[in-house]
């Protein structure tokens, strides 16, 4: 897995790594309740992108108006950027929205819609594992970080590829032992309840690199990088 160089990504990755080793650990309350935390976290974070890379293709098309010949083909770029970030959030809530109901769907909870069998790891096998779609997912993620990495000029794509948190770790599956592939280390025996901040952080990856791929192109036009300086806690 290559380490990101952005703090809030840098945050979330760690945060990430160190609940999936405790729950090889130990599944218990506890580090459940430490990913339902961690998955509040994601969607707060993704609701801030959300709010950002919607502002930033106006910008991109409000600047490019100054220079049309220089700069027009950014703002005719954006819209395709924002779409590709959108095809593969839906693509990734989908596979979530399978796999809740095939695990059992929700029930209700002190007046909330919870999962009702977070603990559910023969659906996560069956269907990330047996059935395919987690090396389905794995060639989704590889397509959406090629599709975003195509919007970059071509000679600056490698030194932006490190600035791209949407990625496929396929070194650490083929360290571990009897491991057939990245679905089966990564979703083998994974309670429904862990699946869940997994499919988030793709989620995230993909809404961050949309913004770096955005904010780059407003800085074409001579705008200003957005920078994120501020982070929410985010209780359960």
């Amino acid at each position: 897995m290559a380490i990101p160089k952005e703090p809030r990504q840098l945050m979330i990755t760690i945060m990430y790594l160190v609940l999936t080793a405790l729950l090889a650990l130990n599944v218990s309350a506890e580090i459940f309740n430490a990913f339902k935390l961690v998955n509040k976290g994601l969607e707060k974070s993704n609701e801030v992108l959300d709010r950002q890379n919607k502002r930033v293709p106006d910008q991109v098309k409000t600047l490019a108006q100054k220079d049309p010949e220089r700069y027009g083909e950014y703002a005719e770029r954006v819209d395709d950027i924002v779409k590709t970030g959108d095809e593969f959030v839906s693509y990734v809530e989908t596979i979530w929205d399978s796999l809740l109901y095939k695990s059992g769907g929700t029930i209700e909870k002190n007046g909330k819609q919870v999962m009702k069998n977070k603990k559910n790891k023969d659906a996560t096998t069956r269907y990330l594992v047996d059935q395919g779609k987690g090396e389905e997912l794995k060639k989704k993620i590889i397509a959406a970080r090629e599709e975003f990495l195509n919007y970059i000029e071509p000679e600056e794509r490698d030194a932006f590829e490190s600035k791209i948190a949407l990625e496929v770790d396929d070194k650490s599956w083929k360290e571990a032992k009897k491991k057939a592939s990245w679905a089966d280390f990564n979703f083998r025996q994974m309670p429904v309840g862990a699946v869940q901040p997994i499919l988030t952080k793709f989620i995230n990856d993909a809404k961050a690199t949309e913004s770096a791929v955005l904010n780059h192109y407003l800085e074409k036009v001579g705008g200003t990088d957005v920078v994120f300086d501020k982070f929410e806690v985010v209780s359960a």
